[in-house]
Parts: structure tokens; C-alpha cells; sequence
């Protein structure tokens, strides 16, 4: 594997979900794999479940639903290539998924299915669990393992288990028993007023490879990356410094560094990326891919593909509050499918 994409599978897969809930002093956000599946949840409690047929393909089943008592679920069947109600087969029986509860609209891009009516997913979701394989056609098979597993980890992230809203193990609790969803906390933009005299720029990136020596070693940076390292003013005191390390066959990753501008020792940036079952030595994002910086709102933005066709990766922004770089938001899907490229759960969100 060429090192830009191993770096950024390292990135993106070295930690381990763990099932256990949050803490009160831990992330509310989590990121689970069953089997073939995987359910992440947002810090505001939003949940998405996906199950893909082999990657080659572009076809894939999505529960998505937002937190608290009111809130309804909703399952579609997509693919980029057509499929017809009646070809749909669960382990080789009709899947039963009729008119009108079950709509169906197609285009030249996208064929899908889907509902939002409770019943009606409860029922296919509950036929699905004990059930091995769902076919679209002859060449878009679904697999099933760890489905159950996920459905039950998205109704417990929710507070819905033993409840009138629940999808796998629904029972008699009333609605008003879920809890709401948390709120996302607010985190403005913050425009950059500040700007560099002629010549700082350069001046800061010689200024930042000549006090790094050490951390471009360690990282086995390359001499030759064709990316232009760059400098950005975050006040009057302090700048961004970004500098290339690695480039890969169609993407390039920089490590990022926080300048005093009137000299002295850089701090290399780390930017959080919290979520649940993140190790301690992989809770930052250390290389820095097609990265930008907005001074307009102080963003610094992040999109590294797990592959070219952008099915799996992960993208975030920051924004720097006059301190540090504080998380606005974030995606990840580590598994690679699904028929729309960059479509990835969020993980983190934001208020302005």
C-alpha cells in the first residue's frame, strides 16, 4: 500500500469502537462496526445504520433517525443502477415491500425505497434480523451479519429498548420516555482580520521547516511533495503553517504547525477529533489532507478519502476561537461502499 494511503487508513481505522456508552466526561458521539454494518451516531443523539453489497457495487440499506420521542425512522433501499419492487428477496422469499408504505423513485443516477412509516420498518427490520442475505438482483447482495447487532446499538444510543418507538426490541414504554437529543454546542465563525507583511509568509514556512527538523524526520516526510506549503495570520501574534509531507496518487497530506510571528518555537497542531472507542494516541488528526483555511471564518477544513473513489473517509472542520482550533464538525465512514461519493455520517455537528 503507497504510504499516503496508508497514512490515511491509519488514520482513519487504527481505533477500535468500543460498545460501552459514553461517560459524562467522554464524547457522546460513537462510531460502531457489527459484521458487515456499522451505526454512528452524532453528538446530538442522530443515528445512521449501513449495510453495502460488495464495494464494487454501489447499492446499500440505510436506517437513519434523529434523536427523541417524536422522532421517525427512516429506511431506504439505493442503488446506482435500477432494481424493481418485485426482484427484492429476502434469503430467497419476496420482501413484501408494497405500495404506498414503501415508495419507490427512480432516475437516471439513483433507484431507491424507502419509508418512514414505524410499522412498516419494524416489520422489515424484524424480518431482517434473523435472515442472512437481502437481493436486489442477481449481482447486489446485501449481507446481513451484524445487522441485528446494529439495529439494537441504534435503539440503545437512542433510549428507545422496551419502548412503543423501539425497532428491534420494542415493548410497552411510552414515547415520552426517550430522552430529547442533546444539544450541539455553538461555535461561531470567527473572521480573521489580521494579514501578513510581504515576505512573512516565506519567512514563517522557512521559519517552521528549520525549528521542525525533527517532527518532518520523524514523520518520514518527503522532500519532493508537489503542494505549496502556506501561512495564514491568525492574529496579530500567532499563524497557521501548513506543510507538506506526503503525496499520494490523488491526494496530499500536510502537517500543520501554529507560528509566532514574531519568532520563536512553532507548536505543531493536533486538532481533536473526538468520538467514542478513540484511543488516546489517535484522539488527534495529525496530517493534514487537501486542507484549507478560510480566513473569512477562521475554518480550517479536512477531506481524507479512505480511497479515490471517495466512498469511505473522513472530512472535518475547525475553527479557531482566538486560543486553539476547536472542532465544528465532522464525518467518518471507515467502511468502503454505498453509491455516493463523500456521503458520510456526521459524527460531530455545530451551531453558528
Amino acid at each position: 500500500m503507497p504510504r499516503m494511503a496508508a497514512a490515511v487508513a491509519a488514520l482513519l481505522w487504527s481505533a477500535q469502537a468500543r460498545p460501552a456508552e459514553a461517560s459524562r466526561s467522554g464524547p457522546v458521539q460513537s462510531y460502531d462496526s457489527y459484521g458487515s454494518w456499522f451505526v454512528a451516531c452524532d453528538n446530538t443523539l442522530a443515528c445512521v445504520a449501513k449495510g453495502f453489497a460488495d464495494s464494487s457495487r454501489g447499492t446499500e440499506i440505510r436506517i437513519e433517525r434523529d434523536a427523541g420521542p417524536a422522532a421517525k425512522p427512516v429506511l431506504s433501499i439505493r442503488a446506482d443502477h435500477k432494481f424493481v419492487r418485485a426482484g427484492i428477496t429476502i434469503d430467497g422469499k419476496p420482501a413484501g415491500l408494497a405500495a404506498p408504505v414503501w415508495e419507490m423513485t427512480t432516475d437516471d443516477d439513483e433507484t431507491a425505497l424507502a419509508s418512514d412509516d414505524l410499522a412498516a420498518i419494524r416489520a422489515f427490520v424484524l424480518r431482517l434480523r434473523d435472515s442472512s442475505t437481502l437481493r436486489l438482483t442477481a449481482e447486489d447482495d446485501i449481507p446481513l451479519d451484524g445487522f441485528a447487532a446494529a439495529m439494537l446499538r441504534l435503539d440503545s444510543r437512542q433510549g428507545r429498548v422496551g419502548g412503543v418507538t423501539a425497532l428491534l426490541r420494542p415493548g410497552p414504554l411510552p414515547a415520552a420516555k426517550v430522552p430529547p437529543p442533546p444539544a450541539p454546542p455553538k461555535i461561531p465563525y470567527r473572521p480573521i482580520t489580521a494579514r501578513l507583511a510581504p515576505g512573512e509568509d516565506a519567512r514563517l514556512i522557512a521559519a517552521v521547516r528549520a525549528g521542525q527538523k525533527a517532527v518532518f524526520a520523524k514523520e518520514d516526510c518527503e522532500a519532493d511533495v508537489s503542494i505549496e506549503p502556506v501561512a495564514y495570520p491568525l492574529d496579530t501574534r500567532q499563524a497557521l503553517v501548513l506543510i507538506p509531507c506526503i503525496m499520494g496518487a490523488y491526494q496530499g497530506s500536510s502537517l500543520a504547525f501554529v507560528a509566532p510571528r514574531a519568532g520563536g518555537v512553532s507548536q505543531r497542531l493536533i486538532a481533536p477529533t473526538p468520538y467514542l472507542g478513540n484511543a488516546s494516541d489517535h484522539a488527534g488528526w495529525r496530517y493534514f489532507t487537501d486542507s484549507t483555511f478560510d480566513p473569512k471564518t477562521g475554518m480550517l477544513s479536512d477531506t481524507a478519502k479512505g480511497r479515490a473513489m471517495a466512498d469511505c473517509g473522513m472530512s472535518a472542520n475547525w475553527i479557531w476561537d482566538g486560543a486553539v482550533f476547536r472542532l465544528a464538525d465532522m464525518a467518518l465512514q471507515k467502511s468502503c461502499g454505498g453509491i455516493e461519493a463523500g456521503d458520510w455520517p456526521v459524527l460531530f455537528r455545530s451551531t453558528r
